[in-house]
């Protein structure tokens, strides 16, 4: 493998920094410039970071990533799992001081149906009776059966149980200010306009240097958080956000150089947190762009990969290799829909894959170009010149294209791409949130644009059952047959690698790797 000797050779620039006054404030690095501040058209984790900060939806999550009440101070569900029914806190206000009640999270929730808002991750709250219809301009947005019965009363109806309702409402409901919206339209979120409900308010946006957060103290809990500030800084590079937290910059550290992981430990010792995550990394074939519409083409370049080489010289954090595309971690779901060249020895993939390849019309007469495209990261430099070093003895040349994060994921959006690098963490501990990845009607999510009837239908069949072992085992059957198809080739489960300064204190590791500021406090500086 020629190309792996090449990634020694990578290393990355520092972005400027403003440093502000010392107070009580965390400072943590992003993968990216934020896209979006709306918290309802977030679907990359630079953004829902952020959205975390400043909203709050009927749930929210504790220190720990588990599911505590929210805006909503409880909540029942009927014996059929059908009907829920939220109790608002009283005396909710919004961050300007206007009272939060039913009626603005009855309106939220139809603005995120609403096709006019093209809410990304609509899809994932499909199982709310209606929510399909309005989100396809087949029925109005006051269809959905969600209703606010009086100001501290919501009520949800479902197409069918879901299990995993109440971790969804975390991330995907949250509520935005109607009297907000509707004066500034899409221009809502601009510093000095953007109203939240959370623990913290905008306080400024600086592209390239940072989003800066400030205590909301019209908080329901303000009295709980313990920072006066937080930072989002947007370092891309890897080596650029290590050196920055060497010098105090920055607190919190999300990505690290992955050739250095075995010296940051001896540096570092427990302040390097090495985490396995409910997350998969994997690789998105535009299925709809030839030679990758031919099933036999995808099975074949997911075959030469060698995972357990990228994991252990590439990425040296400990991934575990993926060849199935629910990664473990995930509740209720029986394991083994893998692929099932997962156990064959590396001789035997690369036959099998030159056959493929040669079935399909490829070989040394007509040599197969792709282009792949990655986020301009180090880790993620390194992790496509080894993939493409993998794919050269099958006669198979990759072109490499980078962007920053924010234009690379625009780029997935518009299917500019034949090859792509894709990240999916755990919405909540269930099988159907990945799965959801290639359900043809689940709009931006699909990034592969894979389209399979019957894969669809194992889904629906699967979501509309409330016995348990009976949807796991559809879902799992759904996950079999995408594997055969290989719309996309999972790579490695997840492990976050993160830096966290000990002067930050409350920060509770966990697979989900999500952990809200509110719970954080630090020393002062």
């Amino acid at each position: 493998m020629g190309l792996l000797a090449a990634l020694l050779a990578l290393s990355g620039a520092a972005l400027p920094f403003d440093a502000a006054a010392a107070g009580r404030e965390v400072r943590r690095s992003a993968t990216g410039e934020p896209s979006t501040l709306d918290p309802q058209l977030w679907t990359y984790g630079q953004d829902g970071n952020i959205a975390q900060d400043l909203f709050q939806g009927l749930t929210t999550l504790d220190a720990a990533a588990r599911p505590v009440a929210g805006q909503a101070e409880s909540w029942s569900v009927s014996p059929d799992g059908l009907s829920y029914r939220f109790r608002l806190r009283r005396g909710l206000t919004w961050s300007d001081g206007v009272p939060l009640d039913a009626r603005d999270f009855l309106w939220s929730f139809r603005r995120l149906f609403d096709p006019r808002t093209a809410a990304p991750s609509a899809s994932l709250l499909f199982m709310i009776r209606g929510a399909r219809e309005v989100a396809t301009g087949r029925a109005p947005p006051e269809r959905l059966a969600v209703a606010a019965p009086d100001p501290l009363t919501l009520t949800l109806e479902l197409e069918h149980p879901a299990p995993n309702l109440v971790d969804l409402l975390v991330h995907r409901a949250f509520p935005v200010p109607r009297h907000v919206v509707e004066k500034w339209g899409r221009e809502w979120t601009r510093p000095g306009r953007l109203v939240s409900n959370g623990a913290f308010v905008l306080g400024e946006w600086r592209p390239g240097s940072h989003v800066r957060l400030d205590r909301n103290p019209r908080f329901h809990q303000s009295a709980t958080v313990r920072l006066d500030a937080v930072f989002h800084v947007p370092v891309e590079d890897a080596g650029a956000a290590l050196r920055r937290y060497r010098a105090g910059e920055l607190d919190v550290v999300v990505t690290l150089p992955s050739e250095q992981i075995p010296a940051l430990r001896r540096e570092f010792g427990p302040q390097l947190r090495l985490v396995r995550q409910i997350g998969l990394e994997y690789l998105a074939f535009n299925t709809r762009r030839p030679p990758l519409d031919d099933a036999r083409v995808r099975r074949a370049l997911s075959m030469a990969l060698e995972r357990e080489v990228l994991s252990a010289r590439v990425l040296q954090g400990g991934e575990p290799a993926a060849y199935c595309v629910v990664p473990p971690g995930v509740e209720n779901y029986p394991r083994g829909a893998c692929a099932d060249f997962g156990a064959w020895p590396a001789t035997r993939r690369q036959q099998e894959a030159r056959q493929l390849l040669a079935a399909a019309g490829h070989g040394p007469g007509k040599p197969l170009t792709l282009r792949l495209r990655h986020p301009n990261s180090d880790t993620q430099r390194r992790v496509a010149l080894a993939l493409a070093a993998m794919w050269q003895p099958l006669g198979v040349r990759a072109e490499l294209v980078n962007a920053d994060l924010r234009a690379h994921q625009q780029a997935l959006q518009q299917g500019d791409f034949d090859v792509a690098r894709a990240a999916w963490y755990a919405e909540d501990r269930d099988a159907a949130s990945f799965l959801a990845l290639l359900d043809s009607r689940a709009g931006p999510l699909n990034l592969s644009r894979f389209a399979d009837p019957a894969y669809d239908a194992l889904l629906d069949r699967a979501t509309s059952s409330a016995d348990l072992a009976a949807r796991a085992a559809l879902l799992a059957e759904a996950e079999g047959r995408a594997t055969r198809q290989q719309p996309i080739a999972p790579l490695y489960v997840y492990v976050s690698r993160r830096l966290v300064s000990p002067r930050v204190q409350g920060w509770v590791d966990n697979p989900r790797g999500v952990h809200l500021d509110r719970y954080l406090e630090v020393a002062p500086r």
